[in-house]
């Protein structure tokens, strides 16, 4: 099936350094709060589970509450980089496309549960598509925001309008 464009914004550097610093904050906090309950819940079901001591406990859990969220980072959000010269998004009816790199929102066992329009404490808006794929263990999902133009506000939201799930 052929993607067909449904979002085309472009963006100065400024508004992309912006966006990138706010976005990475974010992203940072989600995972630091993933690594603390790693590291808390993955000591007490190791103790629990496997009537291991503390100091065990701690052994194991701690490389985990580190590794995961930082492979999490470095893996899942390469696109936010600074220092891109002529940022774009485009989006298609299957994926994103930013600066060039592809992020899949449809395919066999993915889908987007959820679009929004999501505003930030300094008047960023933020364009969100909440992704949600099947693992063994249940579903899981994702979030990603794309920065709005300030000049294409009325077009985001006849797209979400247009696009809920």
């Amino acid at each position: 099936m052929e993607e067909k464009l449904l979002i085309h914004w472009k963006y100065t550097d400024k508004e992309w350094e912006n966006y990138v610093e706010k976005e990475k904050s974010n992203k940072v906090e989600d995972n630091i709060y993933m690594g603390i309950a790693i590291f808390v819940f993955g000591t007490i079901v190791l103790m629990l589970s496997r009537d291991t001591s503390l100091l065990t406990g701690l052994f194991f859990s701690i490389p985990f509450a580190i590794l995961i969220p930082f492979l999490r980072i470095k893996l899942s959000y390469r696109h936010l980089k600074k220092g891109v010269k002529n940022p774009e998004i485009k989006v298609f009816t299957n994926s994103l496309l930013i600066n060039n790199h592809k992020i899949v929102l449809f395919a066999d066992k993915r889908h987007v549960r959820q679009l929004s329009i999501v505003d930030t404490e300094d008047n960023l808006q933020l364009l969100e598509f909440d992704v949600e794929w099947s693992t063994r263990n249940g579903p899981t999902n994702d979030e990603f925001r794309i920065p709005i133009p300030i000049d294409k506000m009325e077009e985001a939201q006849n797209f979400v309008k247009k696009h809920q799930f």
